[in-house]
């Protein structure tokens, strides 16, 4: 060996290297994102957002990092570049990169995280000689061990010290987890989390570490007035501002869109002085490039404790149309008493914690109109004025005889809904009266049979009502639309009773057959999980049944008796469930629910895929 040479590469090895000034231009020169989607090789220039994020993992400032993001926003990436710049320039101590289960983990490892270490020139360098030191989720180098693993068993949390953690898909891991996790780092004065999930549930563990940091929000510049502010698919209090398109030509008969017609209209509204920004790949980047994060939103978090969050619609290569074909899938399901598309669409896209007490109770509270008074005038442009009617037997002991509850409501063709009028009604006679008061025809008034069965079969054919009764059951298969709905089709009343005297005379068609004119009275079986689903959300839709500030004691009483709650089934899915407390009276809340049944019945509302309860999803 040349002497002088030796001496010489001696003398240049002991000579330190340049300090690193940014994580990402130093990922920028020697990471290579293997099966990518986007490029190969890393540009931070592509996700803007991640970059304050990476960088923490080189400040020396940082102990811990949440980063609350959508899905497909390069929220795994920064994950990967910080691990790659530790482990390429850190001094010691041991690495974590944590999942939510070993599958999980190991399925990482196979499909990106080694790919991308070994094709990382100063991770390389670093490698185990010892194949046996190289194992599949786990590297023994000199300087540190890293290990690639699941959180589901407990014992993978505790033992040695960590200086190093990354932490992946919160939202998913089970309650405690992220509390043994930290208590690993402890001992190191310089250690570093970083914490990446999609959004998850309000006070889990997730949500309390984005808490305790910063909250630093992705910010844009508005190019027309040059102000910042966070972009968001839409406002929470209905404001100005976030994406809007136009419906008008766009809506279609079952109230679906033509999303041809529809993606020409998309924008997206400022909210500080209603400048416009077309849905077009240049102009979305042109925002991404001018955006910054917020200064943070929690003054009392530590420097050392950081976090960040932006929506999906902040993202340039996301295009706008997507996420709100996404956003009516999900409340077509919501509106159909299915809510587990609305959370997601929730977390993944709006980065929002999910708040289980937003769906609770028979709905939220009834939004009385201050403005509005029960008339017998209701809308101008109701499309129908339709009665549903409940029967009770009363309680002898008490000195209470049979009566009825009922409620009146209109409808709109879009969905809209006004309160007429509600209360108890003590005979048949004023029955009668009242619907005729406010002419309600008789082919709309809807009479649930469930209490005193055969009475009122007899007074919906002496009268010309329909009949609902009842089931436990979420849904029936409706051979004609061919699908699940939360009720029957319809059938002609007599066909439940044709011995009886008292039958309603049915149309008789050519050759002496029995008919099934239009109006003569109908008979619906409906789920009752169903149409309370159906009710509730769209108690939580955009257009909430209008209550007039009149309304009786006991309508507002009826309507706060049941409460919905999630309960989990033998397989452990969260699942709804209603309940109704002792002595409560819900009489004119069930009438509220057969309306909402009669307008999904006509069209006007929701969708069709009903939840089953725990103990319907067994049956």
């Amino acid at each position: 060996m040349n002497s002088p040479r030796w001496l010489a590469d001696c003398f240049r090895s002991g000579i330190p290297p340049a300090p690193v000034t940014s994580v990402c231009d130093w990922a920028r020169e020697n990471v290579q994102l293997v099966g990518s989607a986007r490029s190969a090789a890393y540009d931070p220039d592509i996700t803007p957002w991640t970059r304050d994020v990476i960088e923490t993992a080189g400040d020396g400032v940082t102990r811990v990092a949440t980063f609350v993001k959508p899905v497909q926003s390069g929220g795994s990436v920064a994950g990967e570049i910080a691990l790659c710049f530790l482990i390429a320039t850190s001094p010691g101590g041991d690495a974590q990169y944590n999942w939510k289960d070993d599958e999980k983990a190991l399925e990482r490892w196979d499909k990106r995280i080694e790919k991308i270490l070994l094709a990382c020139p100063p991770v390389k360098d670093r490698w185990p000689v010892n194949r046996h030191k190289a194992k599949r989720g786990m590297l023994v180098m000199p300087h540190m061990n890293l290990t690639v693993q699941g959180v589901f068993s407990a014992d993978n949390l505790d033992s040695d010290s960590i200086r190093i953690q990354i932490n992946e898909e919160l939202h998913s891991w089970e309650a405690g987890r992220l509390g043994k996790a930290y208590n690993r780092t402890t001992a190191f004065w310089n250690s570093y989390t970083l914490n990446i999930s999609n959004a998850g549930t309000k006070d889990d563990q997730l949500h309390r570490a984005f808490l305790a940091g910063t909250q630093e929000h992705w910010e844009t510049r508005c190019p027309g007035c040059g102000a910042f502010h966070s972009m968001f698919t839409r406002a929470d209090d209905g404001g100005p501002g976030g994406l809007r398109y136009d419906s008008d030509g766009c809506k279609r008969e079952d109230g679906s869109y033509d999303y041809n017609r529809l993606a020409s209209t998309v924008r997206y509204e400022f909210p500080c002085c209603g400048y416009v920004v077309r849905d077009t790949p240049v102009e979305r980047r042109a925002l991404s490039m001018s955006s910054r994060y917020s200064a943070p939103r929690n003054l009392g978090a530590h420097r050392s404790n950081r976090s960040w969050t932006y929506q999906a619609v902040a993202v340039d290569y996301i295009p706008w149309l997507r996420l709100i074909e996404e956003k009516h899938v999900a409340l077509r399901a919501l509106r159909g008493g299915d809510p587990e598309p609305w959370m997601r669409y929730l977390q993944e896209r709006e980065s929002k914690f999910w708040d289980e007490s937003e769906h609770r109770g028979s709905s939220r509270p009834i939004v009385i109109s201050p403005e509005v008074v029960k008339s017998r005038d209701g809308m101008a442009d109701r499309m129908m004025r339709v009665a549903t009617v409940d029967k009770q037997r009363g309680v002898a002991e008490d000195g209470e005889l049979p009566h009825y509850w009922a409620v009146i409501m209109d409808w709109g063709k879009d969905g809209s809904s006004l309160l007429v009028w509600e209360g108890k009604i003590l005979t048949d006679s004023d029955l009668l009266a009242i619907l005729e008061d406010h002419g309600v025809h008789p082919w709309l008034t809807y009479a649930d049979s469930g209490d005193d069965t055969i009475e009122v079969y007899k007074l919906c054919a002496r009268h010309g009502f329909n009949a609902l009764k009842g089931d436990r059951v979420a849904t029936f298969f409706n051979p004609q639309k061919k699908r699940r709905l939360p009720y029957t089709d319809e059938k002609a009343l007599w066909e439940m009773m044709p011995t009886a005297p008292w039958v309603y005379k049915p149309v008789r068609l050519a050759g002496g057959q029995f008919g099934n004119h239009p109006r003569e009275p109908r008979f619906i079986r409906y789920s009752k999980h169903g149409v309370r689903e159906i009710l509730f959300h769209l108690q939580h839709s955009d257009r909430p049944p209008t209550i007039p500030k009149d309304v009786s004691e006991d309508f507002r009483k009826h309507m706060a008796a049941e409460e919905r709650v999630m309960k989990s089934n033998p397989d452990g899915a969260q699942l709804p469930h209603w309940k109704v407390p002792p002595k409560r009276r819900n009489d004119l809340f069930v009438c509220v629910c057969y309306q909402a049944m009669v307008a999904h019945m006509a069209g006007l509302i929701g969708a069709v895929d009903i939840t089953p309860s725990p103990e319907e999803s067994h049956e």
